[in-house]
C-alpha cells in the first residue's frame, strides 16, 4: 500500500504544473500548482488566528493536568495511551501512569521556546498518612521553534514489599519556569498475593 501511494503520488508530481490530475484522496479533479487560490488563503487565516487565540488563552491556564491515568503500557506518542480498566494490583507490580500536562510556561530564548519541570511522588494511605515520598525523581523539558503543547509524560513506579492495601498515589508536577506546582492523586489498592482483596 504504502509503495502505490508513493507511485501515484509520483505520477501526479511527474504530470507538470498545468495538468489536471485525479486527486488521489477524493477521486475530484485538481490542478497542480495552480498556486494558492483565495480559499487557501482565508483558511490558513483562519488557522493562524485561530492559533494565536489557543495560545493566549493557554497563558491564561493555571498549570494542571488535562488527563492523568493508570494505563497498561508507556506511551509512544501525544494521546497514545491505553487507560487500565482496575486501579488493583498484584504485588511488586509496576504503576505505570500517563499525564497530560496544561498551562505550563515556556522560557524564549532567541526564536526557541524551552519549557521544563520536575516530579515528585509520595505514597499515602487512604487517610493521608504519608507511607514515603521522593523529590525530583524525574524531569522533563522540551526546546521547540514553536510554543508546543501537546506534551505527556510517563509515569512508572514500582513499590517492592508494599503489603496488600489500599494507597493514593500523589505525584506533584512542578513548573520551573512558572514557578508552580500541581498535584494529581491517584488511589489504587495492591492486593494480596494469593489474589484476595485486602
Amino acid at each position: 500500500m504504502r509503495k502505490f501511494l508513493a507511485a501515484a503520488l509520483a505520477a501526479v508530481l511527474a504530470a507538470g504544473p498545468a495538468a489536471a490530475a485525479d486527486d488521489f484522496w477524493s477521486g475530484a479533479k485538481a490542478k497542480i500548482g495552480g498556486g494558492q487560490s483565495s480559499t487557501t488563503g482565508s483558511n490558513r487565516d483562519a488557522y493562524e488566528a485561530a492559533e494565536r487565540a489557543a495560545s493566549e488563552a493557554w497563558e491564561r491556564l493555571p498549570f494542571s493536568t488535562r488527563r492523568a491515568m493508570f494505563v497498561t503500557r508507556k506511551a509512544a506518542l501525544y494521546g497514545d495511551y491505553d487507560a487500565r480498566g482496575s486501579n488493583v494490583f498484584a504485588p511488586g507490580e509496576p504503576l505505570v501512569s500517563y499525564v497530560e500536562p496544561l498551562g505550563f510556561a515556556y522560557r524564549k530564548s532567541g526564536d526557541l521556546y524551552t519549557f521544563e519541570g520536575t516530579i515528585d511522588f509520595a505514597i499515602r494511605t487512604k487517610s493521608g498518612e504519608e507511607l514515603g515520598s521522593q523529590k525530583a525523581f524525574q524531569s522533563y523539558s522540551l526546546t521547540s521553534h514553536a510554543r508546543a503543547r501537546e506534551f505527556f509524560l510517563n509515569l512508572t513506579i514500582t513499590l517492592d514489599g508494599a503489603p496488600a492495601g489500599d494507597y493514593v498515589l500523589a505525584v506533584t508536577l512542578n513548573d520551573t519556569v512558572r514557578k508552580m506546582s500541581t498535584e494529581i492523586e491517584q488511589p489504587f489498592t495492591i492486593r494480596a498475593a494469593d489474589g484476595r482483596a485486602p
